[in-house]
């Protein structure tokens, strides 16, 4: 459960979430303080809990880095007693957030009207594909189908060969994120209005918004976009990946002072050329620049290219591997891996939330299935004797609730 001293403490989440998108809004809300309520239905899980390869005492570690610190309320909305407990739970809710489909919620009988009709101060949020409006509305859709409908993977990979997705899942994260925030805004709107709203949010709403500049290019002049060799920036030179002796660095020149200090560090008087002063001149001589560059950076390490480029103030990184990342210094420094203790499964380390200064929750593990079932419902009110009768009767279902690992 969540650790009471967020900013989001006192608030509490409803979430009907599969997979990443919504279980990650969820995740952010819970290690900001709320008490995140994750239903599920026992015949129909959350997909993610069966998600292979990697598992930890029989749990998914896929399931396990998504649902820190909430709480599991197993209730099969089929049954008529169970549909029941879950209004009863939403009347004591503050949000309500799903990433079904379009209509699920309504043949669960939870579609946002009904919710509003049990608690007219919720705020409730659908985080779909394509939204519950338009032609797509009904389309099923992934992080890999949106990536390719907004036009990320015509950008990713080199020229001339086949569109590439980003290495990550960064539709669904950047969705979840987007859930998040719109939940708090629309909390925030409740509390000056004293009446909850619905939000419909798609992903390719945030991936569309996310292509800023690129789509004012495109609207308002004659650019052109797709792929660029080394990862590189289609109006800034030099900014790419370049090789070094044991491996990649990413060099970033943001502007003609940073220019001026990478030809310092590099001190090389080749590229002092007069040609090369401003950006507008390096990417006329793109290739010239790139090639120069790259013959300084080639004889060096990564750590020497990059002590030597950051020291001068030009920005400059290994190409990590995720496993590098996960043990650099900024990850260390600023507490970015995190521990979480289950008596059940264990211990096991992941990511923590995407706001270190207001989270830290990261240490409460995420819940087996069903595992506060019965203390949700002693919390409505429910008596021990209903709630055998609701076990009993398949309405809910529930695991032991194990004493918190320390």
């Amino acid at each position: 459960m969540s650790s009471g001293t967020g900013p989001l403490t006192g608030i509490r989440v409803i979430e009907f979430g599969h997979f990443i998108a919504g279980p990650y809004a969820g995740a952010i809300l819970a290690d900001l303080g709320a008490d995140v309520i994750k239903v599920e239905d026992p015949d129909r899980v959350d997909d993610a809990r069966l998600t292979g390869p990697h598992f930890l005492d029989g749990q998914s570690l896929y399931f396990l880095a998504l649902n820190c610190a909430k709480r599991s309320l197993a209730v099969r909305l089929s049954n008529p007693s169970g549909h029941e407990a879950v209004l009863d739970l939403v009347a004591s809710a503050d949000v309500v957030l799903d990433n079904f489909r379009p209509g699920v919620m309504a043949k669960l009988g939870l579609d946002a009207d009904t919710l509003e009709g049990v608690n007219p101060q919720l705020v409730t949020c659908s985080l779909t594909a394509y939204g519950e409006t338009g032609a797509y509305a009904g389309r099923p859709g992934y992080d890999y189908t949106i990536q390719a409908l907004v036009g990320a993977m015509s950008l990713t990979g080199e020229p001339g060969g086949p569109p590439g997705k980003a290495g990550i899942s960064y539709i669904d994260h950047s969705g979840g994120l987007a859930c998040a925030l719109a939940i708090c805004a629309a909390l925030l709107e409740r509390h000056r209005s004293g009446q909850g709203r619905h939000v419909d949010l798609a992903l390719v709403d945030t991936q569309i918004s996310m292509l800023t500049y690129l789509a004012s290019w495109l609207l308002n002049s004659d650019a052109q976009t797709d792929r660029t060799a080394s990862a590189s920036h289609p109006s800034l030179v030099p900014a790419q990946n370049f090789a070094t002796r044991d491996g990649w660095v990413s060099v970033f020149v943001g502007n003609d002072r940073q220019w001026h200090h990478l030809t310092q560090a590099l001190d090389d008087a080749r590229l002092l050329d007069p040609g090369y002063t401003t950006n507008a001149a390096r990417t006329r001589n793109r290739e010239a620049v790139l090639a120069l560059v790259a013959e300084n950076l080639a004889v060096m390490s990564m750590a020497e290219a990059t002590d030597r480029l950051v020291a001068w103030g030009v920005a400059c990184s290994p190409v990590y591997t995720v496993a590098e990342a996960l043990n650099c210094e900024p990850a260390r420094d600023r507490g970015l891996v995190q521990e979480a203790n289950h008596a059940r499964y264990g211990r096991y380390r992941h990511a923590s939330g995407p706001i270190p200064a207001l989270g830290g929750d990261g240490a409460v593990g995420a819940p087996t299935l069903g595992e506060h079932s019965e203390a949700i419902l002693h919390e409505l009110g429910y008596d021990q004797m209903r709630i055998d009768a609701l076990l009993a009767g398949g309405a809910i279902a529930n695991s032991p609730n194990p004493e918190t690992v320390t």
